[in-house]
């Protein structure tokens, strides 16, 4: 009787032998399966089976099995098709009724299912799952629970207990889209709770689906105020702090010095340099200073920038410009920051900012235009924003019109950055008209009618089209030059090209040829007659109707008005922009015309000793060697390739040949052209690092210390630097090592004690 019994006994199960992970058959292709020890995963077939061993020997003799091998290592498209077609767990099958009380995920494998009843896992998409539910083992397991459900039921229908299962159990069956709807209900409502702006709401979604791939782990996080400060000040900061001094402790670079100056002053130590392992161009914080905003003059600045540069071991020698505002604290003559700095680096170069420039010069030539069109931009863009209603009428009035609807305001940078603001201005021009002469009918109050007298004055139409022809020139030149990619090489001869561009409307042609730094703008002997100053075409027909309604005394004052603006512009951008500046006109030579197809490396080597020569530091005999063999080292077609590539991907393509045994073939030449990358196109990243500054300490968030702006700033500038985020950055050693309490929270004690 004992033995008949132990014949029909279940044998057990073999679950998963570590052993196969190491045998020469297997373990190239085996993997254990985390949820259930009863089967493994091939990732040759990649599909998880029963693990009894002669399923394991058979599957791998199998000619599918052998077959997927062959066709591992090469592209074959019928093998990765098939692989395409492979059935994956769908949520939506969780709400189906015949599956929804036994059926779950398995999680980290998206090919297998679970069931509750069976209490194992089973590999197969949609119709495996259907096939499983009508098999013989299934519905008996399936009628046992229930009829022992029933029985326990009928014993404690009334405890506390029994009425929680009840509700927990009602909730799992609950349908996954609805489940879905009240989590976006939610997480909306949080993001409306703590007024967080609505186009960060799917950037924080994408955070917490990466985070919560790992449940677990989501479940165990715990963080606070002073935790959350404390990984951004302790961890974060000094890493990327550590990581960018490293880089420019061993080659050249540019600092941009600026100042804020709002409730606190802070000194912005950040630099453009080129990464010697990447050769990419990087523009990073290094440190956010706060300096005391009584005493903040050039001495002391410059004082505690040295600090931080000993501090941080960074020899002033690297250094190799000087990108500044145009501050009176920054630039001048006497005992100014320059000036101390260019003691300390002899080599020194200083570049002020183009696009900074541009506006200097367009504000001093637009002086010579009657304020009358600035007044009305104003007052035009604040009647029409005024109110709700007002903005309502007029954009039906473009509409009909099928006109732009929007009239942008004034601000601080005035006539460079709103060529837009009068390019819209003159398209919307009839409709804003119209839309004046409705109100005024209707309401008659002394806005629309002062407005309307200033669009009767004929001539401020015409001074608009002609800002909107003279405004575009410096547009694009300040454009181009907010790039973050190297485009100090063009500076010089885009500055000579805008001199030209606005010289040839009202010189002559003979001063054309050479414009020297004698020929005197202002003479008449060296202008055009005044009717033939070109302003523009659409100004110049303009002019040309009101000639033929007799205002021939208001074309001659508009004339004599856009000349002086052209001389002011001329005069300014000859000195202002490096229109002459030698050392800047000699970077032409880095340009592939001549450093991939000039065949007098002779003439052209004196161009670049000239470079050498003036920031200093390089072995002109061994870059002479590399500028010669450089011409040699590629054929026509290579150079025909390089050739299309722009200035920064070419020299990086270049710069990264090297011979068998993986030393650089051009050693100096990335020395040198290190250097140049890093010249910088503006102030652009400052001013950018300034705006996070002030939306960090508003007066809503007024409780930062400066160590956290600084932590913020640093960290912000990093990932922005490397084209990083939050979801794709590593996390290193380095953060795990800080993460422990003696060093998250190392100076909390110290904070502690002084309050």
């Amino acid at each position: 009787m004992k033995s008949s019994v132990k014949l029909t006994e279940r044998k057990p199960k073999r679950t998963f032998s570590e052993t196969w992970l190491t045998d020469n058959r297997y373990k190239s292709w085996i993997r254990e399966v985390l949820s259930d020890n009863t089967l493994y995963h091939c990732t040759i077939c990649n599909k998880s089976l029963s693990c009894a061993s002669t399923h394991i020997s058979r599957h791998a003799e199998s000619a599918h099995h052998k077959n997927n091998i062959r066709n591992k290592d090469g592209d074959d498209d019928s093998s990765l098709a098939k692989r395409s077609r492979k059935s994956v767990f769908q949520y939506r099958w969780l709400d189906r009724v015949e599956f929804k009380s036994w059926l779950r995920e398995v999680p980290y494998d998206s090919s297998l299912f679970f069931c509750l009843i069976c209490d194992k896992s089973v590999a197969g998409g949609l119709s495996q799952i259907v096939r499983h539910s009508k098999s013989k083992v299934h519905i008996k397991k399936n009628t046992e629970k229930n009829s022992a459900e029933v029985s326990q039921l009928n014993n404690d229908s009334h405890t506390p207990s029994t009425m929680h299962n009840r509700a927990t159990q009602t909730e799992l069956l609950s349908s996954f889209e609805e489940r879905k709807k009240s989590a976006e209900i939610r997480f909306a409502a949080f993001i409306a709770d703590k007024n967080i702006p609505h186009q960060n709401a799917k950037e924080i979604l994408s955070f917490f689906q990466h985070v919560g791939e790992d449940p677990n782990v989501l479940k165990a996080m715990s963080m606070g105020r002073t935790k959350c400060k404390n990984i951004i000040t302790n961890v974060l900061c000094p890493i990327e702090t550590e990581r960018v001094v490293n880089k420019i402790q061993n080659t050249k670079f540019t600092i941009f010095i600026n100042e804020t100056s709002d409730n606190e002053k802070w000194l912005t130590f950040l630099v453009r340099y080129v990464d010697p392992e990447t050769l990419d161009i990087r523009s990073q914080l290094v440190k956010l200073i706060d300096i005391d905003t009584t005493d903040s003059n050039a001495e002391k600045l410059f004082l505690v920038f040295k600090c931080e540069m000993w501090r941080l071991q960074i020899l002033f020698l690297n250094i190799v410009a000087l990108s500044c505002d145009s501050a009176s604290t920054m630039t001048g003559k006497h005992l100014l920051f320059k000036k101390k700095l260019e003691e300390e680096c002899p080599h020194l170069l200083t570049f002020s900012c183009p696009c900074y420039a541009t506006l200097l010069i367009t504000n001093a030539a637009c002086d010579e235009i009657p304020m009358a069109c600035e007044e009305f931009v104003t007052k035009i863009s604040d009647y029409i924003n005024c109110s709700p209603k007002c903005s309502s009428v007029f954009s039906e009035f473009c509409e009909y019109f099928q006109e732009n609807n929007r009239v942008s305001r004034l601000g601080d940078t005035r006539w460079r950055s709103h060529y837009l603001c009068i390019k819209k201005l003159l398209e919307s021009w009839d409709a804003i008209k119209h839309f004046l002469n409705e109100i005024s009918v209707n309401e008659k109050t002394r806005s629309e009618e002062c407005l309307l007298s200033m669009m009767d004055n004929i001539e401020l139409k015409a001074y608009f089209l002609f800002l909107e022809y003279a405004l575009n020139f410096f547009h694009k030149f300040s454009t181009f030059f907010q790039g973050s990619d190297t485009r100090v090489h063009t500076l010089q001869p885009k500055s000579a090209s805008l001199l030209l561009q606005i010289c040839q409307n009202f010189v002559k042609e003979k001063c054309l040829k050479v414009i020297s730094p004698n020929v005197a703008f202002s003479l008449e002997e060296n202008q055009k007659s005044l009717h033939q100053i070109i302003l523009g075409l659409e100004c110049d027909k303009y002019l040309q109707k009101l000639l033929e309604h007799g205002h021939e005394d208001e074309v001659e004052i508009i004339r004599r008005n856009c000349l002086k603006f052209y001389v002011t512009a001329a005069e300014n951008i000859r000195k202002m922009l490096p229109v002459n500046n030698v050392f800047l006109s000699k970077l032409q030579v880095l340009k592939p015309s001549l450093h991939l197809f000039d065949k007098d490396r002779e003439t052209s080597f004196a161009d670049i000793s000239f470079i050498a020569q003036t920031i200093g530091g390089f072995d002109e005999v061994y870059l002479k060697k590399e500028w010669v063999a450089l011409s040699l080292d590629f054929t026509t077609s290579e150079k025909q390739s390089l050739s299309k590539l722009n200035f920064d991907n070419m020299w990086k393509k270049i710069l990264q040949s090297s011979y068998p045994n993986n030393t650089a073939k051009y050693p100096n030449l990335i020395n040198i052209l290190n250097a140049i990358r890093s010249l910088p196109n503006s102030n652009g990243d400052p001013k950018n690092m300034v705006s996070i500054v002030q939306d960090l300490t508003s007066k809503k968030r007024n409780k930062l210390s400066p160590a956290s702006v600084n932590a913020i700033c640093v960290f912000k500038s990093a990932l922005k630097a490397r084209g990083e985020s939050s979801m794709n950055m590593t996390i290193e050693e380095k953060h795990l090592s800080l993460m422990s309490s003696d060093k998250l929270y190392a100076s909390a004690t110290k904070e502690t004690a002084v309050l």
